[in-house]
């Protein structure tokens, strides 16, 4: 099985169909470079050991149809409603638990940060979608970045509908390289990013990297960790105590409150 094949194998796969296929490429030739010999293995076990690096990154929130999704944006093009909002953002699991702490989420974040010209908006699924609760400026940035083609998609095509100024781009954020390119912006979002990042880069080094390099580019950055279990339970400890030593460290001051399901930290330079 080569690089080609196993590529293919990934995005014909319906769960890994709407990643990247740059994304899914780079995590192959991770692989291969890991694994010299890797043509001697079965395909079954090349293609659980990638699928699970993807997971990590991806699969734990993806639990929405795509197709029902495409046909409430429709609906809103015959007139912007809310309801349809509110709709979309209970089809996926982390913005499910988010939808009725949104007003309280960006009252606030804005509260600290003022008024924004624009939004890095890192790993955002379908979190742009809630974009008729930031109550932006009509000119400001909104810059939107996921693994998930058909997510993006989905996303330029509500931006279009709500006439916002916005990038919609697939990145790979696992790799430093990629953040630096990204573009300025007043305020940076990474709502429940780092946990997976966490997973699949095993330890803090590259969250400490990450958001060094971020906070050059973006006055505030907020980050957001889940308080429960995937199942619903209740975490011991929410707060992250790693995150606030490291901020210290590097000399970058936060505030932070909590709503029922979520702990935000809101990051800026001392």
């Amino acid at each position: 099985m080569n690089k080609e094949q196993i590529i293919s194998a990934i995005k014909n796969s319906k769960k890994y169909a709407g990643i990247s296929e740059k994304i899914i490429r780079k995590e192959v030739e991770s692989f291969v470079k890991a694994n010299p010999r890797y043509v001697e293995y079965k395909e079954k076990f090349i293609l659980k050991q990638i699928k699970e690096k993807l997971h990590k990154m991806y699969g734990s929130f993806q639990t929405y149809k795509k197709g029902k999704i495409k046909k409430m944006l429709e609906e809103l093009k015959s007139g912007r409603d809310n309801r349809i909002i509110r709709e979309i953002l209970g089809t996926n699991l982390s913005t499910k638990e988010r939808l009725a702490d949104y007003g309280l989420v960006y009252g606030k974040i804005f509260e600290i940060t003022g008024k924004v010209d624009g939004i890095l908006d890192l790993g955002c699924g379908l979190n742009p979608i809630s974009y008729p609760y930031m109550e932006l400026d009509k000119d400001a940035k909104y810059y939107a970045y996921d693994i998930n083609e058909k997510d993006l998609d989905m996303i330029r095509e509500f931006f279009e509908i709500y006439a916002v100024n916005s990038h919609v781009e697939a990145v790979d954020l696992r790799r430093l390289e990629e953040i630096k390119k990204l573009a300025p912006a007043d305020l940076c979002l990474m709502f429940k990013l780092i946990d997976p990042l966490e997973k699949n880069m095993r330890g803090h080094k590259y969250a400490e990297e990450m958001i060094k390099i971020l906070s050059n580019k973006c006055k505030f950055i907020v980050v957001s960790f889940a308080t429960r279990t995937l199942s619903g339970k209740k975490m011991n400890y929410p707060q992250r105590g790693w995150i606030e030593r490291m901020l210290a460290r590097i000399g970058l001051k936060y505030d932070s409150f909590q709503t029922s399901n979520e702990i935000f930290y809101i990051i800026k330079k001392t």
